[in-house]
């Protein structure tokens, strides 16, 4: 008979979503699989701002996007109820409901950070967009996401 552990090690499975330099908007082609499990937390981690002191000050938006297809279809998550946000550690806000933006990074003591946001939605795919403004520079960043609770027992990576 299998057991279920009761680890955390055990009971996720890591996602690289997307990992680059960007200087423009970010929207990868796929949403990140959520089937089997029941629970999701992506990390968002952002590099120094190559132009953060600039005029007029460089930006960047975040947002979670889903769809029941993998790469289409996608809309902005809008409702709060659809995403986890709030730690000390990473102030995140509940997404604005007409852009589904839950965090924007224009300001030196905000990059170099990584961010978290979670998603119980009830779509299947979920994807992280990030939306350049007023020119940031070649930005490092990574999305990762973190899949948990999986519905059958766990399986290797």
């Amino acid at each position: 008979m299998d057991m279920i552990r009761r680890d955390l090690h055990s009971n996720i499975k890591a996602v690289s979503h997307y990992v680059g330099a960007p200087t423009a908007t970010v929207t990868p082609t796929n949403g990140v699989d959520l089937a089997g499990f029941s629970s999701s937390e992506f990390l968002i981690s952002v590099g120094a701002v190559a132009n953060i002191a600039n005029s007029p000050q460089p930006s960047w938006a975040f947002k979670l996007q889903h769809s029941d297809s993998q790469s289409s279809d996608f809309t902005d998550v809008t409702d709060a109820n659809d995403v986890l946000v709030g730690s000390a550690k990473s102030p995140v806000t509940a997404p604005n409901a007409s852009t589904g933006v839950f965090l924007t990074v224009d300001d030196a003591a905000e990059d170099d950070t990584v961010y978290r946001v979670g998603y119980i939605g009830t779509k299947r795919y979920v994807r992280v967009v990030a939306t350049a403004a007023n020119t940031p520079g070649a930005t490092p960043m990574a999305f990762v996401a973190v899949l948990g609770n999986p519905a059958l027992a766990p399986t290797s990576d």
